[in-house]
C-alpha cells in the first residue's frame, strides 16, 4: 500500500504540471485528487500552484475535509474549497479521481451556459459525456450546499462545465481525468475559434452528429491510446520539470 501511495502522490503531481504547462491553471486554485479508501483521498494542500506541485504537497484527507496524514515538512494547511473534492467522493463512491481546475477557455464558454458543439474529431472523445451544472455562480465552492450539485452533475457526466467558474473532470484513474480536462478544454476553445470564424466569414459551422461521434468516440476508444499519451506526458515533462523526477518512486503509473 505505501509504495502505491507515493506512486498516487507522483501521478497527481505529473497530471497537475501538465495543465500547468498546457496553461489550463490560475494561480494556486485548483485541486487533483484521488480516492484511495472508503472515506480517504489524496489530494494537493493549498499554496504551491500546479506548477510546482511535488509529492511532499499531497496530503491524505477524510471526506469531510479533515487532514488525516501529511509529510512533517509542509504546512498542511487547505481552504474551505476543500469542500468541493471532500463532497464530490463521499457522495459518488464510484468516481476514483477528480480533477477541478478554471481552463480559460472553458470558463469562457461556460458564460454562454451552453453545451459546446463537437466540430473535431479529437471532441468525439467527450460525446455524450459533457454536463453543464444549472446554477448560478454565488461564490466559492466552500459549502456542502453549493458543492452538491457539482457532485449531482459529475455523477451522470464525467466532466462538467462550471458556468463562470472552471470545470470537473472525474476518471477509474488520474490518466483519464487529465486527459478529460485537457479534451474538454479543446472542445471549448474549438468552439470560441470556430464561433469567430462565421462571424467573421457569414459561414454557418457544421458540427459532427452526434450518432457519429459515438461512432467515432468507440473507434478511438479501441485504440490503446491513454497508455500513449501518459507516456508521452512523462517524456515531455520529464525535460521541461526535471526537478520532478527527483521524487519518481520505482513502482508506479508513471513507471510503465
Amino acid at each position: 500500500m505505501s509504495s502505491s501511495i507515493e506512486a498516487s502522490k507522483f501521478d497527481i503531481c505529473c497530471a497537475a504540471r501538465t495543465l500547468y504547462r498546457a496553461g489550463l491553471s490560475a494561480g494556486v486554485a485548483g485541486h487533483v485528487s484521488i480516492a484511495i479508501g472508503e472515506n480517504k483521498m489524496l489530494m494537493n494542500r493549498f499554496g504551491p500552484s500546479f506548477g510546482t506541485l511535488r509529492p511532499a504537497d499531497i496530503c491524505t484527507f477524510d471526506f469531510n475535509g479533515k487532514v488525516l496524514e501529511h509529510d512533517p515538512s509542509v504546512d498542511p494547511y487547505v481552504n474551505d474549497t476543500i469542500a468541493l473534492h471532500a463532497v464530490i467522493h463521499r457522495l459518488n463512491p464510484q468516481i476514483v479521481a477528480l480533477v477541478h481546475t478554471h481552463p480559460p477557455a472553458t470558463v469562457s464558454w461556460g458564460t454562454f451556459r451552453r453545451m459546446p458543439e463537437i466540430y473535431d474529431q479529437e471532441s468525439c472523445i467527450l460525446a455524450g459525456d459533457v454536463g453543464i451544472v444549472e446554477e448560478e455562480y454565488t461564490g466559492t465552492a466552500a459549502s456542502e450546499d453549493r458543492v452538491r450539485p457539482f457532485a449531482d452533475a459529475i455523477a451522470k457526466h464525467a466532466a462538467v462545465i462550471l458556468p463562470n467558474h472552471g470545470a470537473l473532470t472525474s476518471g477509474p484513474n488520474i490518466q483519464v481525468a487529465l486527459m478529460r480536462m485537457m479534451l474538454l478544454e479543446g472542445m471549448c476553445a474549438r468552439n470560441i475559434s470556430v464561433a469567430m470564424a462565421a462571424q467573421a466569414t457569414g459561414l454557418k459551422p457544421i458540427p459532427i452528429k452526434m450518432e457519429h461521434a459515438l461512432t467515432a468516440k468507440k473507434e478511438i476508444a479501441s485504440m490503446p491510446a491513454i497508455p500513449a499519451v501518459w507516456k508521452d506526458t512523462l517524456e515531455r515533462l520529464q525535460k521541461s520539470d526535471p526537478d520532478l523526477f527527483a521524487y519518481r518512486p520505482r513502482t508506479s503509473a508513471a513507471a510503465d
